[in-house]
């Protein structure tokens, strides 16, 4: 029996029985142009398997360096009666805490705003729109704090999904600005900020180069420029296809958010990839972590692939090096047709750990939540830029073939 068979065994029998979440040995692949891969050690876990919550979703991680833990906020139950709580970790990861209670809804963004205070926002529905700003002093043991979330001009709803970016005062490090991004009722692309921890917040921005959507991710890179990871809408996204369709782009701000580059000259993947999350290294690289619900090859059987990628930019978010890309997680689907994008991924969440390994969390078949835990290298890569220099829209950017023998989720249920 071939060794991906023994590992499918494995996993379908850690998936069926529960048992307490631990790290699984795991292997991380990198591209390396048009050379053998590169291969490294890692490690995987199904965090969300004995915790007997049902379909569980969406997952935000944060570190809490101070106590060097990880709290990962998640969503659970199936709609209109969802809820949504908090786990923790004080091992690195090994180990968590099935999730406290925070809210009878959905809730997104949670953000560490340090000193063991934290930030939530709960949703009228899994769709949103954003109904409270939830803030925990106690590194998110307790929640009674909170705010009503303001709306767009006035009482008009509006729509959250991303973390906050958070700036600190570089004297001090106490918080001076947050930053937010959504979408309102035939308006996307929306940013506002607030000085005084989310409590009152500036007038909503409307940012044109961002393109159409309501899901973009902040960051600061090392040089002070800010970085938004658009999920972008294009001609991909027509003809009834569902949203998975939709790429990821990136727009960058030179003056701190006042202006902003043109997301279309930016492209990363026309269609496919999105759902970002995006962590400095020590050295100032960044790492941009993605879903990939489209644009993998089908298996062997014909059963469709979907995955979470990472890709490095090394000059501040100006380019970034899809011939070298990460790939953290593969699987296949059970089904065909119109059904089979059940089985692909849903958000990531990225965080670096005081060892400089790194910590992917995602959601997986629309009911798991898991982990993988990696490192970035500093291993000689070919100069090859094939996949960087075709064109944005060709099928030589966007479609792939993963070729890994090994499937690192398999459905639990």
């Amino acid at each position: 029996m071939s060794d991906a068979s023994l590992l499918s065994i494995a996993l379908a029998l850690l998936l069926a029985e529960p048992c307490a979440a631990q790290w699984e040995p795991h292997q991380v692949e990198q591209l390396n142009g048009q050379a053998d891969r590169i291969t490294s050690p890692a490690k995987i876990q199904i965090v969300s398997r004995d915790w007997e919550l049902g379909a569980v979703h969406y997952p935000y991680l944060v570190h809490l360096p101070d106590k060097n833990s990880l709290l990962l906020l998640v969503n659970w139950g199936e709609k209109p009666h969802n809820k949504a709580g908090v786990s923790m970790s004080h091992d690195a990861g090994r180990s968590w805490t099935k999730p406290r209670l925070v809210v009878d809804s959905w809730a997104v963004g949670l953000t560490s705003l340090g000193d063991g205070n934290l930030l939530l926002v709960s949703q009228k529905s899994v769709t949103g729109p954003s109904d409270t700003y939830h803030f925990s002093r106690d590194y998110g043991e307790t929640w009674t704090e909170s705010v009503a979330a303001p709306g767009y001009q006035g009482d008009k709803p509006f729509y959250e999904d991303s973390q906050f970016l958070v700036d600190r005062n570089s004297r001090t490090g106490e918080v001076s600005r947050l930053w937010a991004t959504g979408k309102a009722p035939g308006k996307a692309c929306l940013l506002r900020h607030t000085d005084d921890g989310g409590r009152t917040w500036s007038p909503l921005r409307y940012i044109p180069q961002w393109g159409r959507t309501g899901e973009i991710v902040l960051h600061r890179a090392g040089n002070g420029n800010l970085i938004a990871a658009c999920r972008t809408n294009i001609p991909r996204f027509v003809d009834g296809k569902i949203d998975h369709w939709s790429g990821l782009g990136v727009s960058l701000s030179a003056d701190n958010g006042k202006s902003w580059s043109d997301v279309g000259e930016n492209i990363l993947y026309a269609w496919g990839r999105h759902l970002s999350s995006l962590v400095t290294l020590p050295g100032g690289h960044i790492v941009l972590t993605y879903v990939v619900r489209q644009g993998y090859k089908d298996a062997a059987d014909g059963l469709p692939q979907f995955g979470i990628e990472a890709v490095v930019s090394r000059d501040y978010g100006k380019s970034w090096d899809l011939d070298h890309r990460y790939l953290l997680a593969v699987w296949k689907g059970d089904r065909k047709g119109p059904n089979a994008w059940r089985a692909s991924g849903q958000r990531t969440a990225t965080v670096l750990l005081p060892d400089g390994s790194l910590v992917t969390a995602f959601g997986a078949w629309y009911r798991n939540i898991a982990l993988v835990r990696w490192r970035t290298h500093d291993q000689q890569l070919t100069s090859d830029t094939t996949i960087a220099d075709a064109s944005w829209d060709s099928d030589a950017r966007n479609l792939f073939a993963p070729k890994i023998s090994r499937y690192a989720i398999t459905d639990a249920e």
